[in-house]
C-alpha cells in the first residue's frame, strides 16, 4: 500500500480492516489504479468521459449496491461500451 494510499485510508474510513493474500500472488506492473472524489450529480458524466479516455484498456468499476452495478452496466451498453454487471447479490458486511 502506497503512502498515499495509507493517508486516504486514515482520512475517510472508520476502525479499517486489513487484509493481506498471499505474497506469492502480486499485481501487474502495468495495473493502474485510481481513486478521485467528484460531486455525486457529475459523478455518471465525468465517469463516461474517463472510459472514453482509456478506451481499449479493461476497467472494473465497484458499486455500493447490485441495483447500482445492474443500471451502470445497462447504461454503459446503451452508450456503445461493452459492460459486465457482476455480482454475488451479498450484503456488504
Amino acid at each position: 500500500m502506497t503512502s498515499k494510499v495509507q493517508k486516504l485510508q486514515r482520512a475517510s474510513l472508520n476502525s479499517p480492516i486489513k487484509i493481506e493474500v498471499n505474497t506469492k500472488y502480486k499485481t501487474v506492473d502495468t495495473l493502474e489504479q485510481n481513486y478521485l472524489f467528484r460531486p455525486a450529480k457529475v459523478k455518471e458524466t465525468y465517469l463516461i468521459y474517463l472510459l472514453t479516455q482509456f478506451a481499449g484498456k479493461k476497467t472494473i468499476i465497484f458499486t455500493s449496491t447490485c441495483n447500482q452495478s445492474l443500471k451502470l452496466a445497462l447504461t454503459l451498453r446503451f452508450l456503445n461500451f461493452k459492460a459486465v454487471n457482476l455480482n454475488g447479490k451479498l450484503s456488504q458486511q
